[in-house]
């Protein structure tokens, strides 16, 4: 296959210049206003939310706001319809000086204000990440979410059935699968630091979803949450799941999101995890690539025309070079896949960074494009499109 390759383009610049911690934090995809191409929404964790419109290939990006006054926004947020209308709504939950999360209305095609109405005041604080789906296998979609500061100084784990009527406020039948899951840092004095990282799907071959939640997986059986270590070592993970290594079964891959952030000062991993005999065990890591300067992005897809999942994994890169950390210029990377579990590595760009990227065919040209904004540097309050145009 030929080398990836990609235009980078500015579509938008999303300036939430808000003390303290000025940066923006949450962005997500997908097809906001139902015309057939997939926008993108991004908050500061103080300042706007709001909904960047793609009108087409070639055609300026539109600004449309959400917010004008957010508060200590986390990232990890989604987009879902929860009113049933046909139109994608925002989730989103504070940060670590907030204990709620929250939830705003599309207003539709008439336009009009975003409606906030909130899901859960839990006590907690830092919701950084979401995800959606039928985790106990009933049927039911569910929110999933988490707490990094949660019981003990460690992650808590959440899940709530979508309602009928979602404003109600706050949701009810909120349920905690775990508390206090947290792995060992041998980085820090105080010894633990929070897990990141949701992905559900098959991973023991039932035909079921597992949750995945940072290096632990969790599954709904007769009532209860089960809950088993497949990793040891990671810190701050990003997960996917996926076929890695073209065998029909699902593996889990991680990414070390912000080991740098946490006092690992060499970087952190990208691996894949494939169980062994007994799945309840650790599973086998296949390291990917080491040294990375928090690879906060985390993505599987065919972006290369393969056929098989590559991956994207973006860096932030270092803020504090106060700390004897390694310092370069943060790179989004594609591992192309060439089966069997062997990558080739390709950098894509190299000096802007980039914070919860995400693959989505933003032309509508049926290949995947990259969509992300650094957390900081000289172009922190851009949003670029990485373009791809490997065989278009």
């Amino acid at each position: 296959m030929p080398k990836p390759r990609f235009v980078k383009k500015v579509i938008a610049e999303i300036k939430n210049d808000v003390p303290p911690a000025p940066m923006n934090t949450f962005s997500a995809v997908g097809d906001i206003n139902n015309d057939g191409w997939l926008d993108v929404v991004v908050s500061g964790r103080n300042g706007k939310m709001v909904w960047v419109e793609n009108k087409g290939e070639g055609k300026e990006w539109v600004v449309h706001l959400v917010d004008d006054q957010v508060e200590s926004m986390e990232c990890g947020g989604s987009l879902y319809d929860l009113t049933g209308n046909g139109y994608l709504d925002i989730i989103n939950g504070g940060a670590d000086s907030s204990t709620r999360i929250y939830w705003w209305e599309n207003p539709g095609p008439k336009g009009g204000k975003w409606k906030k109405r909130l899901i859960a005041d839990t006590s907690y604080r830092q919701f950084h990440d979401t995800i959606i789906g039928d985790i106990k296998n009933d049927g039911k979609m569910y929110l999933v979410f988490t707490n990094q500061r949660g019981e003990n100084g460690g992650t808590n784990i959440y899940c709530v059935p979508l309602p009928d009527n979602p404003t109600v406020s706050p949701w009810p039948n909120l349920e905690i699968i775990a508390t206090g899951k947290t792995e060992l840092n041998p980085f820090r004095k105080e010894g633990v630091q929070p897990e990141e990282g949701l992905a559900i799907g098959d991973i023991d071959g039932d035909g079921r979803n597992e949750l995945v939640a940072g290096t632990h997986w969790y599954k709904y059986m007769d009532g209860k949450w089960e809950c088993h270590k497949f990793a040891s070592g990671y810190i701050t993970t990003k997960a996917a799941i996926g076929d890695i290594d073209g065998d029909g079964k699902n593996e889990i891959v991680l990414s070390e999101g912000d080991p740098c952030i946490y006092g690992k000062r060499q970087g952190g991993k990208i691996g894949w995890f494939k169980p062994g005999k007994d799945i309840n065990d650790l599973w086998e890591e296949h390291v990917v690539d080491d040294y990375l300067l928090d690879a906060h992005s985390l993505q599987l897809g065919d972006i290369c025309g393969n056929r098989r999942l590559d991956i994207l994994v973006g860096e932030i890169g270092v803020a504090d070079k106060s700390r004897n950390y390694i310092i370069r210029k943060p790179r989004i990377m594609i591992y192309e896949n060439m089966g069997n579990g062997e990558f080739i590595k390709h950098i894509v760009d190299e000096g802007t960074g980039i914070h919860d990227a995400v693959l989505a065919d933003m032309r509508n040209k049926g290949v995947l494009d990259i969509v992300g904004k650094p957390l900081h540097g000289d172009e922190m309050w851009k949003l670029h499109v990485y373009l791809n145009n490997t065989g278009v």
